[in-house]
């Protein structure tokens, strides 16, 4: 009878065991980019543009940013600007000094999906950095090129750019 008793014990310590090791995650634990991508989606009004430390706010009048697309791993997104209040986000409309496209694609970067993305169109990095409980975006990146919808203005285009947007 005692042997009984302890082999149920044991059963039902090695059941309780199995039941408690299975416990945690559930498989559903979001990525990091995943969360990222969370907070990035929407469309976000510029609050201000500087380039070296200048500002070119105005250049950018009523500026829009939307980043979005649906998650998968190493997956590709969408960005697109526009200016002016203009129904639809052409490059026609777009700056001449502009260091970006009006629309293009980006991905995050593997190595740091919480604080850089690649635009495809030139696969510069854009740093980001969200605060205010996310719905203020700031953009920095170096850029060193001859800008899009250019005009020869390569020289107002190079240099530190600083993109702050809300939400």
């Amino acid at each position: 009878m005692k042997f009984l008793t302890k082999c149920r014990s044991m059963i039902t310590l090695f059941a309780a065991v199995l039941v408690l090791g299975s416990c945690g995650s559930d498989g559903n634990e979001k990525s990091e980019e995943e969360v990222q991508l969370e907070k990035l989606k929407g469309t976000w009004t510029m609050t201000s543009v500087q380039n070296d430390g200048v500002d070119r706010s105005d250049e950018y009048p009523n500026m829009t940013l939307t980043l979005n697309g649906a998650y998968t791993e190493n997956g590709t997104y969408n960005l697109a600007s526009d200016v002016d209040d203009n129904d639809a986000t052409t490059q026609n409309d777009w700056p001449s000094v502009s260091p970006w496209k009006a629309i293009d694609t980006w991905k995050f970067n593997a190595d740091n999906a919480s604080g850089i993305i690649i635009r495809q169109g030139d696969l510069q990095a854009l740093n980001y950095t969200l605060a205010s409980s996310d719905t203020q975006l700031t953009i920095d990146f170096n850029y060193g090129g001859p800008g899009f919808n250019n005009n020869s203005r390569t020289t107002s285009v190079n240099g530190n750019w600083k993109f702050t947007f809300s939400k």
